[in-house]
């Protein structure tokens, strides 16, 4: 099972104020944009719905035919620890819109080197709304006022599936409780520091990869046989939830 565990907060800011790391990003408080850039992939390459993969760890073939998640409550981080909260913040990511993937907003960034944000919708949102934007249940996410959003959507087909046709299901939901599916995510940004220019708007993008094949293999070892489906709050929803968590990391930092 491989495993990719995402790096604390803590020691990389111990680090870094030790002089041992350089992946810093340093600005002189001007606002700026923030660009969180999504790519979908498997593994190393894009993932492209209907495109057939095969599992690495279980030897499972499948396609894939919805992949959808939600990225919200972001928090910039900066060298001295201190953080930035941009709340209002609710994005679906889908995998059939790439104009999705892009997450803009205004920030000043003042040495910043991490990022962290939320996997799915908090339960203050879920219960409360307002249901607007990536939050409309329009979108197919809204499950209802006492039951909130879908976190993550994986959708798509295997010959490893027990289900008719040969389907798997995981919509993973359940925002309180023990079997809570909102997961915090932070990812220390790499590259060398950068300076922004003080005078003039500069565009911070930093590219982030979400690797489905952790999906089924990081946390925990779920195989689509015999979990072809997930669509309840419950112990395996939550331990979905656990492996997502682990499919993103920050690959490049660019200043535009």
């Amino acid at each position: 099972m491989a495993i990719r565990q995402l790096i604390p907060v803590l020691p990389l800011l111990c680090c870094v104020a030790l002089g041992s790391c350089k992946k810093e990003l340093s600005a002189s408080g001007n606002p700026t944009t923030i660009e969180l850039v999504f790519t979908d992939k498997f593994e190393l390459g894009p993932l492209v719905l209907g495109t057939t993969y095969v599992d690495p760890d279980f030897g499972e073939p499948f396609s894939v035919s919805v992949f959808k998640y939600y990225i919200s409550n972001v928090q910039l981080i900066s060298k001295n620890g201190a953080t930035v909260n941009i709340p209002s913040i609710y994005h679906l990511v889908d995998a059939a819109d790439t104009t999705t993937g892009i997450v803009s907003f205004p920030a000043a960034a003042d040495s910043l080197v991490a990022i962290s944000f939320l996997v799915g919708v908090d339960s203050t949102r879920d219960l409360n709304g307002p249901r607007t934007g990536d939050l409309d249940p329009a979108k197919g996410m809204f499950l209802s006022p006492s039951a909130g959003y879908i976190m993550a959507d994986l959708e798509g087909s295997s010959p490893a599936s027990t289900q008719p046709g040969f389907s798997f299901t995981y919509k993973i939901e359940g925002f309180n409780g023990p079997d809570n599916t909102v997961r915090k995510v932070t990812l220390a940004l790499p590259g060398l520091p950068v300076t922004l220019n003080p005078i003039l708007p500069d565009t911070v993008q930093i590219s982030i990869d979400a690797d489905l094949a952790k999906w089924f293999s990081s946390a925990h070892d779920l195989p689509i046989n015999p979990n072809s489906v997930c669509i309840t709050p419950g112990p395996l929803a939550a331990q979905y939830a656990d492996n997502y968590a682990q499919m993103f990391i920050a690959r490049n930092v660019q200043v535009k």
